[in-house]
């Protein structure tokens, strides 16, 4: 009995140390994967062999709370792309959105009908998995939760690592907005962000946190990152005609950050929530990049890692 109690004892001292420390034990990137068997850089496990929500645990009551504190003027910005923009989506196998109005007796209604994959969107983790060579059967989801890509696209697809997690979960948290597009003139670095594959390095986003003005302290656990890197605003400057057959000119390019272990250590230290950006893929396109040696996307990763 007293060897029992000893060990309850012991277990309830690691869990108030969790509780206070939620980050002691906390693998480097070094240390990722936790298992061999675990694809590249895979956080699997991390959270929980059952968890679904990756990164995202990282918002805790006491990271709003944080949040919270850090509010001056109340006001707000709204940084969705309308839903019909692009008119014609970056990816032309994607369908442009349909808008309709249903009337009815004293009253309309409206019909929207669109791919999830144009506007301002949010990644589901059953959206892009792992692979080793674009197909099937290498497909891989978080926590290897998902046997077989018939649970996703089948009859009757499982709803795990559904969208519907994150919205389960909740996402409120803190921002921090990386000014690239805005860095980048003062340093007089010219680029194409709609048809280059120029890439963002993590040291040019450390100049770019100091040029505002910010510590080396700016991130907080449970922090979304945006970055601004310029492609909203030169799309926006072109006449219709050139933003509709962007998607068809185009052979693949687009601007983002460096798909590279430097760049996933980067964001794993800083313990982030969500990236977001103003370019398509976040990350600079075609995927072609190899991550500690294999051929694999920051999607793969970020999606199918998490």
């Amino acid at each position: 009995m007293l060897s029992n109690l000893l060990s309850g004892l012991v277990l309830l001292h690691a869990v108030l140390t969790h509780a206070s420390d939620p980050y002691a034990g906390w693998p480097s990137y070094a240390e990722l994967p936790l298992n061999a068997s675990y694809p590249t850089k895979a956080a699997w496990g991390v959270w929980g062999a059952d968890d679904v929500n990756g990164a995202l645990n990282h918002i805790t009551n006491s990271t709003i709370l944080a949040a919270r504190a850090e509010i001056q003027l109340g006001e707000t910005f709204n940084l969705n792309l309308p839903l019909a923009e692009p008119t014609i989506p970056v990816n032309p196998n994607r369908r442009p959105l349909q808008h309709l109005f249903q009337p009815g007796s004293g009253y309309s209604d409206d019909v929207v009908i669109m791919n999830t994959q144009i506007s301002t969107q949010f990644d589901g983790l059953r959206h892009f998995p792992y692979s080793t060579n674009a197909s099937i059967d290498t497909y891989q989801w978080y926590n290897d939760l998902i046997p077989d890509y018939e649970d996703v696209i089948g009859p009757s697809p499982t709803t795990v690592l559904g969208i519907q997690q994150a919205a389960d979960k909740t996402i409120v948290a803190r921002a921090v907005l990386l000014d690239f597009a805005g860095w980048a003139k003062t340093q007089n670095l010219t680029y194409d962000a709609l048809t280059s594959n120029y890439s963002i390095t993590t040291t040019q986003l450390d100049a770019v946190a100091a040029w505002q003005g910010f510590g080396d302290d700016c991130f907080q656990p449970g922090d979304i990152l945006f970055v601004r890197t310029g492609w909203v605003e030169q799309y926006n400057a072109l006449d219709a005609y050139h933003q509709d057959i962007l998607p068809f000119t185009k052979d693949g390019p687009s601007m983002g950050m460096l798909a590279s272990d430097d760049t996933l250590e980067w964001l794993w230290d800083k313990k982030l929530s969500m990236v977001a950006a103003d370019n398509p893929a976040f990350e600079s396109t075609p995927f072609d990049k190899y991550i500690s040696g294999v051929a694999r996307s920051l999607h793969q990763v970020f999606i199918g890692g998490k």
